[in-house]
């Protein structure tokens, strides 16, 4: 009964949310986190197993959702040139933090935590801008490959953490290598099968299907990978991403899916994962420890530094202005669940302890909040001469 009126309440505030962030201009993902630090704080709901389970599989589904936005056959259409600057722009990205981290004597999880990236909030944009903005299209570009990276990385974290500089951590990297040779011929055998037999398509995800069977392929996928990657000692995001590839690669002439989905996700999961992220806050520490306040703001700084950099770098002559490249860089730099993710896989891991973790979370709210108002200013105020 306790776990029933908990979601009863969390429903509520899930509903609640988007008429704040309407109000109050702030982005949603924020206002979730907000709400549910404040009902938690206020003792309107607990945390239970039940609650902790559904949170993890809402952030599993974000990532399920973010996989999606990754078709495969795009990356050709790419070109050299783009693949070039952007493989500068990360190696400037990844190379700078990792000399930051050495320097200061900072955790290495913080060369993870500064250059990680996520679409989240790039797909937010483009619905208030249009992806016809250069800065935009060039940022979701960027923000799928930064995504897998990120991946990648939180992997390799994982498995460092867990193991140390020993065998083990050799033996995950190689399942891990090994996983994704398989999972590529999967995707070359899938092409060919589908290419002799486009029919199975169909027979998989119709076009007409009164039974949602494309709903239930997906959530085999997206349930069956998870499994696989945690069976294999790896990332659970690594599985839901994936899953989100795949359905995106070979299956796109289901546009309704994506729509299918996004209203399961983003109806109820996601925000129900963001209430829980906000409930772990602990707001009386926080509110008496104002150097959490001040912690989180160098966050904030140093990752919008890192990005100015790196775009400035990379893209400069590819923008020919300045204001396409700091509005670039100010929409890279909002993965707020990414950076929730890790900050709670290095909690995990003891990576990191409970104030720098409390301190991660006020930086990705204070980046979803003032990055937003800033490219608004930006985007109306600054004019091209």
């Amino acid at each position: 009964m306790d776990n029933l009126v908990t979601f009863a309440i969390i429903s509520i505030l899930i509903v609640l949310a988007p008429f704040v962030s309407k109000i109050t201009k702030i982005p949603i993902v924020v206002v979730e986190m907000i709400l549910g630090a404040l009902a938690y704080y206020f003792g309107i709901f607990k945390h239970s197993e039940a609650f902790d389970i559904l949170a993890e599989v809402g952030f599993l589904f974000l990532m399920f959702l973010c996989g999606m936005e990754v078709d495969l056959r795009g990356f050709k259409q790419l070109g050299k040139k783009f693949l070039k600057r952007a493989g500068i722009y990360f190696l400037v990205l990844y190379v700078v933090a990792t000399s930051a981290v050495l320097i200061l004597k900072l955790p290495p999880i913080y060369i993870a935590a500064f250059p990680v990236m996520s679409l989240g909030m790039i797909m937010a944009l483009i619905k208030d801008y249009g992806k016809n903005m250069p800065w935009l299209d060039l940022a979701l570009k960027v923000g799928i490959i930064g995504e897998l990276v990120s991946i990648a990385i939180l992997v390799i974290i994982n498995g460092s953490y867990s193991y140390g500089l020993t065998i083990d951590l050799y033996k995950t990297l190689a399942v891990l290598l090994l996983f994704l040779l398989v999972i590529i011929s999967v995707f070359q055998i899938g092409k060919i099968l589908f290419w002799w037999f486009p029919n199975l398509k169909l027979f998989i995800m119709p076009y007409d299907d009164a039974n949602n069977q494309d709903i239930r392929f997906s959530m085999m996928l997206f349930f069956g990978l998870i499994v696989i990657v945690i069976w294999l000692g790896l990332e659970s995001v690594l599985g839901a991403f994936l899953a989100g590839m795949i359905v995106a690669t070979f299956f796109p002439y289901k546009h309704e899916l994506v729509h299918k989905l996004n209203d399961i996700g983003f109806g109820f999961f996601v925000p129900l994962f963001f209430i829980h992220v906000g409930s772990t806050l602990d707001l009386s520490l926080i509110l008496h420890t104002p150097s959490l306040f001040l912690h989180g703001a160098l966050i904030v700084v140093a990752m919008i530094s890192l990005r100015l950099f790196s775009a400035t770098i990379a893209f400069r002559s590819y923008f020919k202005s300045a204001k396409n490249t700091i509005l670039f860089a100010l929409s890279d730099s909002m993965p707020l669940t990414f950076l929730v993710a890790t900050a709670a896989l290095g909690l995990q891991l003891h990576a990191m302890d409970q104030n720098t973790y409390y301190s991660f979370l006020l930086a990705a709210i204070f980046e979803g909040i003032i990055f937003t108002i800033v490219i608004k200013l930006v985007y109306n105020f600054w004019k091209i001469k």
